[in-house]
């Protein structure tokens, strides 16, 4: 009997401990504990001004020597990400602390995520949003703030207010390269760590380098060294045939700025990095990943990145690099896309049975048809000069990439199923 007592008390104390949104902290939070020398408590409202609350959670760094100090809730309830409805925490942050200060959600018990957000304004209420769309965290106890991570405390002081969850958008998988920005791709694509934050916006540099309207923006704040944000396809990246990755990249960091791509799965990746070679001008960089396994389906971005690099970004313009057009170096974005044999001719073109082909020159040739993201779907060869013919019956109408290879060298063309 006294064992089932202590058992129902102990069960009523865990009960009595369980938080879950919205945190307001109008009273006393259970759960609540500062860590690595930071206090973390409830306490009267700074400023009325943008949050009227009478009382606030306020973080305070104590100790100039413990850069990850922050505050922890325990016995959460409701940490899930996964759905659309709740995959967004929003959280009021008030601080005196510069404009582009970063702030850290992390999640533990057990560790299931952490998302940045950066301030824009300083000694002002202000709501973050931390968005878990990506990788849908779900299962966790633990509501860890970090405020300005990799960065010294000594004193430094941080309110917090009405930490809740909102909807976010869950943008559709792509399922491969390319890469272009111009077909309905967004931020909710990406998912953004360690202080690098992404957007796709209008290309403030058209020229000739790349004319096209829209491309993809990462600003590294100040964080870890690897900082980036991260995509993940459908399909895996097939390293098979296709072994170069290009990008167009621009940015005023100076010449020799490392440039950084990473295939990734859980728990493994591959890195390839290339030095740019101008500054303040479009350029295209090639990532060569012969030899690499074909069973990852994420590509990761990191700028002014190199294995072993200390390097941390500031937000600064030398810490913002623009980039577009990331695809297959033999799947062109366009006919125009490289420079190819003119004379090479499919036809019907369009089609809704087969193409038939003449390559230029005599002897043995080779037909691959790739989808528009670089799979192979079929392969036709030739051992004397006759034409090539190449089945379309059973594909869906679309653009696919007819690459021919002869002695005379390889041509490209896009052909058009009906």
């Amino acid at each position: 009997m006294k064992t089932l007592a202590l058992a129902l008390f102990a069960a009523a104390v865990t009960a009595g401990y369980a938080q879950s949104f919205p945190l307001t902290f109008e009273t006393a939070t259970p759960g609540m504990l500062g860590y690595d020398n930071a206090s973390f408590s409830v306490v009267p409202n700074p400023s009325l001004v943008g949050n009227p609350s009478a009382n606030v959670a306020k973080i305070v760094k104590v100790s100039a020597t413990n850069l990850f100090a922050g505050g922890k809730i325990t016995g959460m309830t409701s940490l899930n990400f996964s759905t659309a409805s709740t995959s967004v925490l929003a959280l009021k942050v008030f601080t005196a602390e510069p404009a582009g200060t970063v702030i850290k959600i992390k999640l533990e018990a057990p560790y299931t995520g952490e998302v940045d957000a950066v301030t824009t304004v300083s000694g002002a209420w202000e709501t973050l949003l931390f968005d878990f769309g990506i990788p849908a965290s779900n299962g966790s106890a633990n509501l860890v703030i970090m405020p300005q991570p990799f960065t010294p405390g000594g004193n430094k002081v941080f309110y917090f207010d009405d930490i809740y969850q909102i909807e976010g958008a869950l943008a559709d998988p792509l399922p491969g390269l390319p890469i272009t920005f111009e077909t309905g791709i967004t931020e909710d694509n990406f998912f953004d760590f360690e202080s690098a934050l992404l957007s796709v916006i209008p290309n403030p540099h058209v020229n000739a380098g790349n004319p096209s309207a829209t491309v993809g923006k990462i600003v590294r704040y100040l964080g870890a060294p690897f900082g980036g944000s991260k995509i993940t396809f459908t399909n895996n990246l097939d390293f098979s045939v296709h072994t170069e990755i290009s990008m167009k990249i621009w940015t005023s960091a100076p010449a020799g700025t490392y440039v950084t791509l990473k295939t990734e799965k859980p728990f493994w990746g591959v890195e390839r990095s290339v030095q740019t070679t101008q500054t303040g001008q479009w350029e295209t960089l090639t990532f060569n990943f012969a030899g690499v396994p074909n069973d990852m389906p994420s590509l990761v971005f990191l700028f002014d990145f190199v294995a072993g690099s200390t390097a941390t970004g500031n937000g600064s313009a030398q810490s913002t690099f623009y980039f577009d057009d990331v695809k297959f170096t033999t799947i062109p974005l366009s006919v125009n896309d490289r420079e190819s044999p003119k004379n090479l001719v499919a036809s019907p073109n369009p089609s809704s049975t087969h193409w038939t082909l003449t390559p230029s020159g005599a002897g043995p040739a080779t037909a691959r048809l790739y989808s528009v993201h670089g799979a192979l779907l079929a392969e036709t060869v030739r051992t004397g000069q006759e034409p090539l013919s190449v089945d379309a019956a059973q594909l869906a109408s679309g653009t696919y990439v007819l690459v021919v290879a002869t002695e005379a060298g390889t041509e490209v063309l896009r052909v058009q199923k009906i």
